[in-house]
């Protein structure tokens, strides 16, 4: 769905919360909610060097907004908002870190790092920690008095200049104790207590909101840096990789792409930056691609990850006209050795002519070059892999939601309508039977979901005994190695075990607690649907709605999480040489109690994860119900009063438009596609 459709739902929504009662009223505002903060995010990541920054100008349309000739220019999270929900569309936000965050940052950092480990890892801790005390140090130094008073609060900046920016996110000066900072030229003067900056920009030429984030460089010198990158990828939607055309995939780049693997993150797109530096230009770029597709599938697997080449640079002449390093007859080459974007080009030129006055050569030449630059397949990769991915998914679910109530409500009014017209009022349930039979209805639904959330609990709580002696059977195993001869007491002492196939057991263990949680569940939810409209039906002058079915495609859709299976061990396995000689048998037992209790924890993680999202899940089915029960009992009340007949028109007639527009914007097959998949 497109975000027109994204904008006509929420219209809907709100003419549907004008005429809905109050239990309806407060579901579909939540709809309203989620419709309108429906923002979904795109990190770059890589190396340094690697361009991120000129790329996202070009990928954003904002020329030199990042400017890319500091290195390096990013030391923080820089997320630009492009349509934010608020409807902000300049300015700045800057969030300054405290303590606590300050340590998180080692802590957390710990834990990715120890997911795959390397001879470097040993040390990064100690290494961090100096450098979260230097930036302490250089702060204070930079700050002065204000320090202390600035940690965990965040400056608000109405409108943003390229040297507020820099005070912000860049590196700047390393001050000297004795150093006097100069006013006039304060670049990174809070730098080291950012600890995330947000841009506002309008809409632009993305076709929906989403935001942009620009990240340190993962091989950052100060490995402070490299973490705050890691840390973030968990919060992002897509990723933009970004490799150098002189160093693609280099052993770093692949460390990254193994962790984003493991974090199970979204859609990832691979792209080669500074393709015009190659020599051979296309014919280089073309090896380089293939180079990269092999590496990746090498230590990945099926990957399946799209590669994409251009140019940054090429992207900042089309914006700028700044035609330093441009080579045109390089930029025509590029596009005669890749057809697709030669058409792209030769199809502009055409529209170009068409339009008013003359069109001069400069015109063309930058139009070539972000044609050659990539930054236009790019953007388009990019949005219609969000737009059919999760962001399609949440737009669908909200329609199938919403046309749920309007069939309900044009279906009640139309009734109700009937009534008035038969002059069959008397056959009409009075309001307190109405009332009386929601009370029910009400009381049922509790008492079963009391029962489902019981057999779900025992089917966990069986779930966790079996997670934890799979869990002792399999670490002993691999920590006292074949025939009782442990790795650790090997000559060298081994540092890393491998618990691959004990995470993959772990994880079939869940997912088939949860199919037998899921299956229960929805035959619950059958019983609480026929159940409901049985006691409907005995109601005096009861009509059968078209639609009165029980929607249950959250919790048949549901699929547990597991991401906290990538969780690294952090025991430490060093054992020195005396250890090994005197108490063998301890160092082995100490391991594998400490190794067994970590597994215990993260196999607590991923159950009680699966227990809150299936309430979660259920809770949201059973109100979506309630609330439509409650308005297929709402208008079945007779009344005296000489204006009912106009006042159940009125009301049939809104309902009547609202479907109409639900049917006509999105087609009332939607609703049929997704019963269907839901059944398979």
């Amino acid at each position: 769905m497109s975000e027109t459709s994204r904008r006509e739902l929420i219209r809907i929504a709100e003419d549907m919360n004008k005429i809905s009662n109050d239990e309806t009223r407060q579901f579909i505002s939540r709809i309203v909610g989620d419709l309108t903060n429906l923002k979904p995010s795109i990190a770059f990541v890589g190396q340094i060097k690697a361009g991120k920054s000129r790329l996202i100008n070009g990928f954003t349309g904002q020329a030199e907004y990042l400017p890319s000739d500091v290195n390096p220019w990013t030391t923080v999270i820089t997320d630009m908002h492009f349509g934010h929900p608020s409807g902000r569309t300049e300015g700045a936000e800057f969030h300054f870190f405290d303590n606590h965050q300050w340590q998180s940052l080692i802590v957390e950092g710990e834990e990715l790092r120890n997911m795959f480990p390397d001879d470097e890892d040993s040390y990064k801790r100690e290494m961090i920690e100096e450098q979260v005390e230097a930036m302490q140090v250089r702060a204070r130094r930079r700050l002065g008095d204000s320090y202390e008073q600035l940690l965990g609060q965040h400056h608000d900046l109405e409108h943003l200049t390229s040297d507020d920016l820099a005070r912000y996110v860049c590196a700047g000066d390393d001050p000297t104790e004795d150093s006097v900072l100069d006013p006039g030229s304060d670049r990174g003067l809070y730098s080291d207590i950012t600890r995330k900056a947000e841009v506002y920009f309008d809409v632009g030429h993305f076709p929906f909101p989403l935001t942009v984030t620009d990240t340190p460089g993962v091989n950052d010198p100060l490995l402070i840096r490299e973490e705050i990158s890691r840390q973030y990828l968990k919060e992002s939607d897509f990723f933009v990789v970004v490799l150098s055309a002189h160093q693609a995939l280099s052993r770093a780049d692949l460390k990254l792409f193994r962790l984003m693997q493991a974090l199970e993150l979204g859609q990832i797109v691979v792209f080669i930056n500074r393709v015009d530096e190659l020599g051979d230009g296309a014919e280089d770029a073309t090896k380089v691609r293939a180079d990269v597709l092999e590496g990746l599938e090498k230590a990945l697997g099926n990957a399946d990850i799209d590669v994409l080449m251009g140019s940054a640079q090429w992207a900042h002449f089309a914006l700028t006209g700044d035609e330093t390093g441009i080579n045109h007859d390089q930029v025509l080459a590029w596009l005669r050795a890749h057809p697709e974007q030669m058409k792209q080009y030769l199809d502009g030129v055409e529209e170009i002519k068409q339009g008013p006055g003359p069109i001069s050569r400069e015109a063309v030449l930058r139009f070539a070059a972000m044609i050659a630059s990539g930054l236009p397949d790019l953007r388009r990769h990019v949005t219609q892999a969000l737009t059919d991915g999760p962001r399609d998914e949440q737009l669908r679910m909200a329609w199938q939601h919403l046309n749920s109530f309007a069939r309900g409500e044009l279906e009640r009014s139309q009734a109700h309508l009937r009534a008035l017209e038969d002059d069959n009022a008397a056959n009409l349930a009075s309001a307190d039977e109405n009332d009386k039979t929601l009370a029910e209805l009400r009381s049922l639904v509790a008492g079963k979901t009391q029962g489902i959330t019981q057999d779900m609990d025992d089917v966990l709580s069986n779930l966790r005994g079996v997670m934890d002696d799979t869990v002792a059977e399999a670490v002993s195993a691999v920590v006292r190695g074949p025939d009782g001869q442990s790795p650790l007491l090997a000559k060298g002492g081994a540092t890393e075990l491998n618990f691959t196939p004990l995470r993959e057991r772990m994880r079939e263990l869940v997912q088939g607690a949860s199919q037998v949680v899921r299956q229960r569940m929805l035959s619950e939810l059958y019983a609480i649907d026929m159940q409901s409209n049985a006691s409907l039906r005995a109601l005096p002058g009861w009509q059968e709605p078209a639609d009165n079915r029980m929607n249950t495609s959250a919790v048949r859709w549901f699929r547990p999480d597991t991401t906290a299976l990538t969780r690294g061990i952090t025991v430490e396995l060093r054992v020195n040489w005396l250890s090994r000689l005197i108490s063998r048998n301890s160092v082995v037992s100490r391991a594998e109690k400490m190794i067994v209790q970590e597994f215990e924890l993260i196999g607590d993680d991923l159950i009680d994860t699966a227990r809150d999202d299936l309430s979660e899940r259920l809770n949201t089915v059973l109100d979506h119900y309630l609330a439509l029960l409650a308005g297929h009992l709402e208008h079945r009340s007779g009344t005296d009063e000489t204006n009912a007949r106009a006042e159940a028109q009125g009301a049939f007639d809104r309902a009547r438009r609202i479907a109409d527009k639900l049917a006509t914007a999105f087609g009332t097959s939607i609703a049929e596609e997704r019963q269907a998949e839901a059944a398979e």
